[in-house]
């Protein structure tokens, strides 16, 4: 049933190509932009340098800064740590990328790696800080959208943790590791991440076409619009939102909302990332929902009292 019902979407996307070639044009052009200009930048060198980390084995030095903090408040193990820190200094989908890396090297068990990706796989600092809350909100103090977005996810591990079955800690695994020399983690890593940018690039073109398909073709009011728009993809949901005439204020309140969850974009990038591990996407989303209505409460809460 879910394969028909996949397969029918398809051939609908398609006839919407065939019929309105200008608008899937347009959105094709606007996700290519945005992978090229923003998404490259930003998370190639990160990828790149993470993953030879991984490869080389040396993940344990930030993994022995972190741990007696990330230990005692969310019982991580020494290696859950690693991905945990680069999941909250990069943006989608590194996070999840790197937790699969770590677990696919028998880092962590199963449920450890299920449980970092509810939380540490998030939307940039930059992303957050320039676009959404200066570019998108215009606001005075943008630090606070990263605040909310942090806080969230920590509030949401913790919810998290609580239900992992009874666990009080997650142990340590034998890694297994090869033994990589330089030229070779570098080579890997190069081709390892080019590929996981393509499959970026992929999806965030595709769900640029059909939120341009959402502004230009569907006859809504304005709310539904910014609401499709950031459920499917946060940057377009971004620019959509601002341009709205709601007041700051919910403005503010569904941006928290977005960027927690991350749209359907980024949780298609992250399912990418995940192929390969049996990590499960539809927890990690479950996850993220979860996260998207603690920013929202938090945000209600802390630009009720903050003058914007």
């Amino acid at each position: 049933m879910r394969r028909k019902f996949f397969i029918l979407f398809l051939a609908l996307f398609v006839l919407l190509f065939v019929i309105f070639p200008d608008i899937a044009s347009r959105g094709a052009q606007d996700g290519l932009l945005l992978w090229f200009n923003v998404i490259i930048p930003s998370l190639c060198p990160f990828m790149i340098i993470s993953s030879m980390l991984v490869k080389l084995n040396v993940t344990s030095f930030i993994s022995n800064i972190f741990y007696p903090v990330f230990h005692k408040i969310f019982r991580l193990s020494k290696n859950g740590c690693y991905p945990a820190v680069i999941g909250m200094l990069s943006g989608y989908p590194l996070g999840a990328k790197t937790t699969a890396d770590l677990y696919k090297t028998g880092a962590f068990s199963l449920n450890e790696a299920q449980y970092i990706i509810s939380f540490c796989n998030n939307a940039s600092p930059m992303f957050m800080l320039e676009y959404i809350g200066i570019k998108c909100l215009g606001l005075s103090k943008p630090a606070i959208m990263l605040l909310i977005i942090y806080l969230s996810a920590f509030i949401n591990a913790l919810a998290g943790f609580c239900n992992t079955e009874g666990e009080t800690g997650f142990k340590e695994s034998a890694n297994i590791k090869k033994n990589y020399s330089m030229m070779e983690a570098l080579d890997e890593s190069i081709l390892s991440s080019a590929v996981t940018l393509v499959k970026v690039g992929g999806y965030i073109i595709l769900f640029s076409i059909f939120t341009r398909i959402l502004q230009d073709l569907v006859t809504a009011s304005g709310i539904f619009k910014v609401l499709g728009a950031g459920i499917l993809e946060i940057t377009t949901g971004g620019e959509i939102l601002a341009k709205s005439d709601m007041p700051l204020y919910y403005k503010c309140i569904l941006a928290s909302a977005f960027c927690a969850f991350g749209g359907m974009s980024s949780v298609a990038q992250t399912s990418s990332a995940l192929i390969g591990t049996r990590i499960q996407t539809r927890k990690y989303i479950f996850a993220k929902l979860r996260q998207a209505v603690i920013a929202a409460m938090l945000a209600a809460v802390i630009f009720y009292f903050i003058k914007i």
